[in-house]
């Protein structure tokens, strides 16, 4: 059985968004692995960095049975709350958007 299959099976959908984050973490590929551990996150891509503010853009990449909306913000509490690095979470919820499932195609 293909993933695809049971994606469209259970009701996952597909969520990206543009997320700031403000961590101690000195690294941005460090950063993005402990972002990308996090529950339904399947991508995270680094989109900028300010190593002076230690401020960092991610694309991120989600599957959830919640709105794209809910779907983030249990994202931003779970990163608040695992990592004490992370100091700031800022979900850009205009580039929240619904991703296209492969049978949408």
């Amino acid at each position: 059985m293909k993933l695809s299959d049971i994606l469209l099976e259970v009701n996952f959908i597909p969520y990206r968004a543009m997320v700031q984050v403000i961590s101690t973490v000195e690294s941005t590929t460090r950063l993005a692995e402990l972002l990308r551990a996090l529950p339904g996150v399947t991508t995270v891509t680094a989109a900028g960095s300010n190593e002076l503010t230690k401020t960092y853009v991610f694309k991120v990449k989600l599957i959830t049975q919640k709105n794209g909306a809910e779907a983030f913000e249990a994202f931003k509490k779970s990163a608040l709350e695992r990592y004490p690095d992370v100091k700031v979470v800022k979900i850009a919820n205009k580039t929240i958007e619904r991703m296209k499932l492969p049978g949408d195609y």
